[in-house]
């Protein structure tokens, strides 16, 4: 304490002095916990950010509110980071919420990392990516006498099964497959 402030509580109980010193210092208090509140409860992550640091960022948020004297506590800490989530995270908050998890905030921010992993390896999964024609002729054909086309059915389509290599389609593990019918 400076010399001015010694002076002036120096008839005073440490009761008393804490009091006086609140009233005096307690609105920066008032001020920070504002701002940390305001910049918890407005963020929001957007569409393409990594979940971790963002998180990371929340639980930093939530326990500086706490060291100003706003304790918000397991739940509420946890729904407000729910909450604040992109609309890819959608199933993650209905498990989360249908299972009850009971885990602490650095706990939630592993699973959230573990299911954008999983979601970005969904993504590359299984997508057919190019569909290639062979030009290539192989052989003479053998002519058949061609056959009257009858007027599809409905709700039918007309299909043709093909040749070996006719058709290649290519997915997205790079791997070529050949096509047996259109």
């Amino acid at each position: 304490m400076n010399s001015e402030l010694q002076r002036k509580h120096q008839d005073m109980d440490p009761i008393a002095i804490i009091e006086h010193l609140k009233k005096m210092f307690g609105t920066q208090s008032r001020t920070a916990r504002y701002q940390l509140s305001k910049a918890l409860f407005g963020s929001k992550l957007t569409g393409n950010s990594p979940v971790g640091p963002y998180v990371n960022h929340m639980i930093d948020l939530i326990e500086e509110l706490e060291k100003v004297g706003c304790k918000l506590g397991k739940e509420l800490s946890q729904d407000l980071i729910l909450k604040s989530l992109s609309e890819s995270f959608s199933q993650f908050v209905i498990n989360f919420n249908m299972n009850k998890m009971d885990c602490d905030l650095h706990e939630m921010l592993n699973m959230l990392i573990d299911y954008e992993n999983q979601l970005a390896s969904e993504k590359k999964k299984g997508t057919v990516m190019l569909i290639g024609n062979s030009s290539k002729k192989k052989g003479k054909r053998k002519s058949k006498p061609k056959k009257k086309a009858t007027a599809p059915r409905v709700g039918f389509q007309i299909s043709r099964k093909l040749k070996k290599g006719e058709i290649n389609l290519q997915v997205g593990n790079g791997a070529k497959v050949a096509a047996i019918a259109v």
